[in-house]
């Protein structure tokens, strides 16, 4: 961030405030060892929040069968993290519409925030992930640097809000964030998500938050995610999904966001549906419970017919566009049916380890893990055998590892990983897979495509590579250059292929060539 935006932020008189119990219930849990007669013992002061507390445990959300009669059977049901973000909620909602001069409507910035928890939440809860309220939280407050900046600079900030803001064929017009960011970088330097990460940690609030927030519109600028990646993707596909719903003119981008949701979580299109009903079933409730309006029947029913509309329409482009023609050694060992057909028909009816939702994921990357590479690439090569049609297995490798830890440190490493990460998921194929293989390697296998295919694939991708640069005010001038070796069966002396060690072996022997003679290169296994 800006010294000079840092500076005006720690001596801003008006940014927005906790009060004292909403405090103390952050002091607690960042206290690995707290109780829950200490919870009950701060809670009891703020007899405005128990009221709140009660409802909220009362109401449908949580399912109760019997209501809770008392604050100790309230907490014990809501957990530290589900009081904390139900506190921080309520607190926050109300000091904001309370100031008057601020240029913000703070009622759809509040929706927008309640959407994007309650979106996080229920794509966490789809993919089996245990900590729902910490992705409600880390949803609910990703955008609090919006509210900080219209408090600080209402004159300024206004005008970028103004400007950020876009008309509706129907409705009321909306804000839209990701031209905000924009704005907000050109004229202040740092955007939104920054000074949101930024407060979240001058409130002392868990680590998490203030990863999520900054990771909230593009998770490779969460620098350091480690183990939080997972949670940090769900919060940026919630802050997309949550764009469905707030500004029903962007329904149009659902099949984008099922490919994000496809590509970094394995989802297919019905999960995806899925996730959009439950939060049509549930945000109502959220909504009520908080005090703000939300959508009536009718519009979330719209919305719903929308996405899948839009999502019909892609699938039914894709079906109807030709498919790509693999290399192959002779035109009598070609499959009868398309190859990109095939490989996806034989998916949807046999779903693999990519539609496991419980399936592991790489904590650092967001990307699948070895495990998950073993077992898809060995469906794969049976496939390939029983199809008579070629695989290729590409392994990427990040030059100068250890001299980048070395001169810029772990942190910059570690974010060079997910950034070459990113590039590599954004720009494969659909029927494509990448996971991580090694400490600093990527591995990509592409079905159905021999060396004629793949080579340009390559090129093209390390001139994508070479032209990376870091974002303007980046604290490092790290470059990215990636060595990348390739084996194709039946080709490049694989033709008795039968094991995936095999594949993979031919793979690194490629890709060790490719690093020793100066890497920033592709080299094909020979089978030499």
């Amino acid at each position: 961030m800006h010294a000079e935006l840092e500076q005006r932020l720690r001596f801003c008189g008006s940014l927005p405030s906790l009060p004292a119990v909403a405090l103390q219930v952050i002091d607690l849990a960042n206290n690995p060892d707290v109780q829950l007669n200490d919870l009950v013992k701060v809670i009891e002061l703020d007899p405005a929040l128990v009221t709140k507390l009660f409802r909220a445990a009362n109401s449908p959300l949580y399912g109760m069968r019997r209501q809770a009669t008392n604050l100790r059977q309230v907490l014990n049901l809501l957990g530290l993290q589900g009081t904390l973000a139900l506190a921080l909620g309520f607190s926050l909602m109300t000091s904001s519409h309370t100031t008057n001069t601020i240029p913000l409507d703070t009622e759809q910035f509040w929706r927008r925030s309640l959407l994007t928890g309650t979106a996080s939440r229920i794509l966490g809860e789809r993919l089996g992930m245990n900590n729902s309220d910490e992705l409600f939280l880390a949803g609910l407050l990703r955008g609090i640097g919006i509210l900080v900046l219209a408090l600080m600079m209402p004159d300024q900030y206004g005008v970028l809000l103004n400007e950020a803001t876009t008309p509706q064929t129907k409705g009321p017009a909306v804000l839209d964030c990701w031209w905000l960011a924009k704005l907000e970088r050109e004229k202040l330097q740092a955007d939104h998500t920054e000074v949101g990460a930024w407060l979240l940690r001058h409130w002392k609030l868990p680590d998490y938050l203030c990863r999520a927030a900054a990771g909230s519109l593009d998770p490779t600028r969460a620098i350091g995610a480690g183990a939080y990646q997972p949670l940090i993707r769900c919060v940026a596909l919630a802050v997309q999904i949550a764009d469905i719903w707030i500004r029903p003119d962007s329904w149009q981008t659902s099949p984008q966001i099922a490919e994000q949701v496809q590509q970094w979580f394995g989802l297919d299109e019905d999960d995806y549906l899925a996730v959009l009903e439950a939060i049509g079933e549930k945000f109502p409730d959220i909504a009520n419970l908080f005090q703000i309006r939300s959508l009536d029947t009718f519009e979330i029913a719209g919305i719903l017919d929308q996405a899948r509309e839009a999502l019909a329409f892609r699938s039914a482009q894709c079906q109807s566009a030709p498919a790509p023609v693999p290399a192959a050694p002779s035109p009598r060992t070609m499959p009868e049916q398309p190859v990109e057909t095939a490989v996806s028909d034989r998916r949807s009816a046999a779903p693999g380890p990519r539609l496991d939702r419980h399936y592991t994921f790489d904590a650092l990357t967001g990307l699948f893990s070895r495990q998950y590479l073993n077992d898809s690439l060995s469906q794969e090569l049976a496939h390939a055998r029983s199809g008579h049609w070629p695989l290729s297995v590409a392994l990427v490798g990040l030059d100068g590892y250890r001299q980048i830890n070395e001169v810029h440190g772990n942190g910059v490493g570690d974010q060079l990983l997910t950034t070459l990460g990113g590039l590599l998921g954004r720009n494969i194929r659909r029927q494509d897979l990448v996971a991580r293989y090694d400490s600093d390697e990527f591995a990509l296998v592409l079905p159905a495509s021999g060396i004629k295919v793949t080579r340009p694939l390559f090129d093209r991708m390390l001139a994508l590579i070479r032209d990376w640069r870091p974002e303007r005010g980046s604290r490092h001038n790290a470059r990215l250059s990636v060595s990348i070796g390739l084996s194709t069966y039946p080709e490049t002396g694989l033709a008795n292929c039968d094991s995936i060690d095999q594949l993979l072996q031919a793979a690194e022997h490629a890709l060790k060539q490719a690093k020793a003679t100066g890497g920033n290169r592709l080299v094909i296994y020979s089978g030499e």
